[in-house]
């Protein structure tokens, strides 16, 4: 397929989704008001698995210090969006305890090897009444099901070509903290608690072929259904600590400076 042809499929796909979902916000702007409604001229903000940038890039800028980290240094040396880059592993975050206010991760949940040792970094580093806001794909979806059939090569392929991500992005997946009742359960056992947890869909990683878009819109609408919500692509969550005014409060953090 051409470029022309497949730009003029997918512009009728987005008119034909118009007419079926009027008023429709992507995860992604869902996301973008989430951090948005956390962040303050006083925040100090943790991007986990920052990469090249954050849908929430302008919410982010508005804090007063954001940091991020990541295993790619490339993807670090691309990123305009945060105050200072760190090359880290969230399995080890170097940074004291209660070091910010709030931490937000954008698709990096599902490559977590061992999310309960990234879940106690995280709840470590938060401040008390701190937030976490987590972007992730849904482990219950059939993308992330199909995915987790297939391996190497061809699974990247598979993640590049539905979810239209890059190649630098299309890193190894695991799925071990991907749905709701996993992340419940790592927050209670970091004693953190799961305030709240919203599914979007997203029916245009298979506009390539206007029969699977079509049956992506019917599932959409299917999924729409309270019991059926959990179907979706996309799991956003958000994470709270519970307060503790006998904290000491936040801590130095390693190469950035107020």
């Amino acid at each position: 397929m051409d470029d022309f042809t497949s730009t003029s499929q997918y512009r009728r796909c987005q008119e034909i989704f118009a007419r079926w979902c009027p008023g429709f916000r992507n995860a992604g702007e869902l996301f973008r008001d989430l951090v948005a409604d956390l962040v303050t001229p006083e925040t100090l903000l943790l991007d986990l698995g920052c990469g090249r940038t954050s849908l929430a890039a302008e919410p982010i800028q508005r804090a007063k210090r954001s940091v991020g980290v990541d295993l790619s240094l490339s993807d670090l040396q691309h990123n305009r969006a945060l105050d200072a880059v760190i090359m880290a592993d969230g399995e080890v975050l170097p940074f004291a305890d209660s070091s910010f206010d709030l931490v937000v991760s954008q698709w990096a949940v599902e490559h977590l090897e061992h999310p309960g040792l990234v879940f106690a970094q995280i709840a470590r580093i938060l401040r008390p009444g701190g937030s976490c806001v987590i972007f992730t794909t849904n482990a219950h979806n059939y993308v992330p099901l199909l995915s987790r059939l297939l391996n190497g090569e061809s699974q990247s392929g598979l993640i590049a070509r539905l979810l239209h991500r890059p190649a630098h992005e299309s890193f190894p997946t695991f799925y071990r903290a991907n749905t709701a009742a996993r992340i419940g359960s790592h927050c209670r056992r970091t004693g953190m608690c799961l305030k709240s947890t919203v599914y979007v869909g997203n029916p245009f990683y298979l506009a390539f072929s206007p029969l699977l878009f079509c049956c992506a819109l019917v599932f959409e609408k299917i999924t729409d259904a309270p019991r059926l919500n959990r179907f979706k692509l996309y799991l956003l969550t958000v994470l709270t600590k519970p307060a503790d005014e006998s904290s000491s409060g936040g801590g130095f953090i390693p190469g950035v400076h107020p």
